[in-house]
């Protein structure tokens, strides 16, 4: 048994192939969404039993941020905006093939002393909507 087990990773990662993933294109001003659309891209990689690698041959991963809107949907009685919904339309290319992600999540900003943690978090909820879909897409190839 443990000798076909052997053979079989072998093999697995014999058919791995190498992915080079680009500079995540967004024309925003939020790195954060970058730093965790890359983070999902390399997670989603790994599962599907392949290696990040930009040595030459390896099949290039293009990422883009089409879309961040985020829409105020409550406000407090002294009229600040107390929450929003999110919306993110993400592209991704691999080859000749791309897909195109979307999704909007609700956040909201409480009064003080949080900054900017809700809508951080609200980004990895997005990516942890997506995730899967993205993981399918990396998979079929």
């Amino acid at each position: 048994m443990p000798i076909a087990l052997i053979f079989l990773s072998v093999t697995f990662f014999a058919l791995a192939e190498d992915f080079c993933i680009e500079e995540v294109q967004n024309p925003y001003p939020d790195s954060y969404i970058n730093y965790v659309y890359r983070k999902n891209i390399e997670k989603a990689l790994l599962e599907s039993a392949h290696k990040i690698s930009c040595k030459e041959g390896a099949k290039k991963i293009k990422a883009k941020v089409e879309l961040l809107k985020e829409t105020p949907i409550a406000y407090m009685p002294t009229q600040r905006v107390s929450a929003y919904n999110m919306e993110l339309r993400l592209n991704l290319s691999l080859g000749k093939e791309d897909k195109t992600f979307n999704v909007v999540v609700p956040y909201s900003q409480p009064g003080g002393g949080v900054g900017d943690l809700p809508r951080r978090q609200a980004v990895e909820d997005a990516f942890k909507i997506i995730y899967l879909d993205i993981l399918e897409f990396i998979k079929r190839r």
